[in-house]
C-alpha cells in the first residue's frame, strides 16, 4: 500500500466527497436508509479523511461532545490500519480538547477492533438503522501506569507482542500467566521461538508460573510437552492457591528490562508495554518472589 495521510477535513468543503464515501459503505452495502444517514451533526461536528495518493478511502467524524462516529473504509482498503489510523488521529485530538470521555455505538462485527483500541463496552446493545450495535466508551482521565506505552498495534496482536519479546530475549524469560493463555502461548511459532531461546545457548532458562492447572489437563498443550521434555531449561511451576487469590494481572518479562503486562486471561486484548528498565526489574523481582512459593503441577503428572 502506498501513502497514507490522514488529515481533518471541512464540511463545507468536502461534504459531497465525504457524504458519497459514507453512502456507498452505509447505504449500498448495509442497506441503511438514506435518509437516516446524513444527520443535522454533520454541519458542526469535526470530519476526517483517510487518502491514499489523491484518492479518499475513508472518513470518520467526532461531534463535539466526544461522540466518534460515521467510521466508513471502502471495501478494497479494508484490513489495511486504515481504520486504526483514523481512529488514533481522532483519540489524539480528543486528548488535545482535554475531553474525559469519548463514546461510540460499535456495530457488532466491530466491537472487537474498538476494544483493541482501549475502548470498553457499555450498557446492553441496541439496533439502529436495523442493524445491531453495542454501546463503548474510553476515558481520557486515567493516565497509564508510570513507564508503560499504549500502542493500538501492539492490542491488535498480542499474540505478536509477545512472540517479539521472546524472540529478542537473551538469558532469561518469565512468564506468568493463568493457564498457558493459548491464543499467546500455544501457536506454533510461539513454540519454535521458545525452543530455539531455550538452546540458544547453556544458561538460557524460561521459568513458566501457572495458577491453574485445570485447563492444561483437559487440552494438549505444547508448551506443557516442551517443558516435559526440557525441564532443565523449561521450568513449570504452579503457583499456591494463597497467591493465587490476589493475582491481578499477568505478564512476561525478559531479561531485565522488557515487560508486557496483561490484566485477565480473557483480557489480552487490553495487553501494555514497558521498556523501561526500572519498571521490568519491579515485575522481575515480584516474580520471583511468587515463584519461592510455587510447586511442580502435580494434576499434570501423567502428561508431565
Amino acid at each position: 500500500m502506498t501513502t497514507l495521510t490522514i488529515a481533518k477535513a471541512d464540511w463545507a468543503h468536502h461534504s459531497g466527497l465525504l457524504s458519497e464515501l459514507r453512502r456507498r459503505v452505509f447505504v449500498d452495502e448495509q442497506g441503511v436508509p438514506e435518509v437516516l444517514e446524513l444527520d443535522e451533526f454533520d454541519a458542526t461536528a469535526s470530519h476526517w479523511m483517510a487518502r491514499i495518493q489523491d484518492t479518499v478511502v475513508a472518513t470518520a467524524r467526532m461531534l463535539d461532545s466526544g461522540v466518534i462516529g460515521r467510521m466508513a473504509v471502502l471495501k478494497p482498503y479494508r484490513g489495511k490500519g486504515i481504520g486504526s489510523a483514523l481512529l488514533t488521529a481522532m483519540i489524539k485530538e480528543a486528548k488535545t480538547r482535554n475531553y474525559p470521555l469519548i463514546q461510540l455505538g460499535a456495530q457488532e462485527h466491530a466491537i472487537a477492533f474498538y476494544k483493541r483500541a482501549g475502548f470498553r463496552v457499555k450498557g446492553p446493545r441496541f439496533m439502529d438503522a436495523g442493524i445491531a450495535h453495542q454501546h463503548m466508551h474510553m476515558s481520557l482521565n486515567s493516565a497509564l501506569p508510570r513507564g508503560f506505552d499504549f500502542d493500538m498495534a501492539l492490542r491488535a496482536n498480542p499474540a505478536q507482542a509477545i512472540l517479539d519479546l521472546c524472540k529478542n530475549a537473551r538469558w532469561e524469560l518469565r512468564i506468568f500467566s493463568h493457564s498457558l493463555e493459548p491464543p499467546l502461548f500455544a501457536n506454533a511459532e510461539f513454540i519454535r521461538s521458545i525452543y530455539d531461546f531455550a538452546h540458544r545457548h547453556q544458561d538460557s532458562v524460561v521459568k513458566l508460573m501457572i495458577c491453574d492447572e485445570l485447563p492444561l489437563r483437559e487440552t494438549h498443550h505444547p508448551l506443557v510437552e516442551l517443558s516435559r521434555q526440557h525441564r532443565q531449561i523449561l521450568k513449570l511451576r504452579t503457583l499456591s492457591i494463597d497467591y493465587t487469590i490476589n493475582a491481578d494481572e499477568y505478564f512476561t518479562v525478559s531479561d531485565e528490562d522488557h515487560l508486557l503486562v496483561y490484566p485477565h486471561q480473557s483480557e489480552i486484548d487490553q495487553i501494555l508495554r514497558s521498556d523501561d528498565e526500572i519498571v521490568a526489574r519491579e515485575y522481575r523481582l515480584k516474580f520471583d518472589h511468587l515463584w519461592r512459593h510455587t510447586k511442580e503441577p502435580r494434576s499434570l503428572k501423567p502428561f508431565y
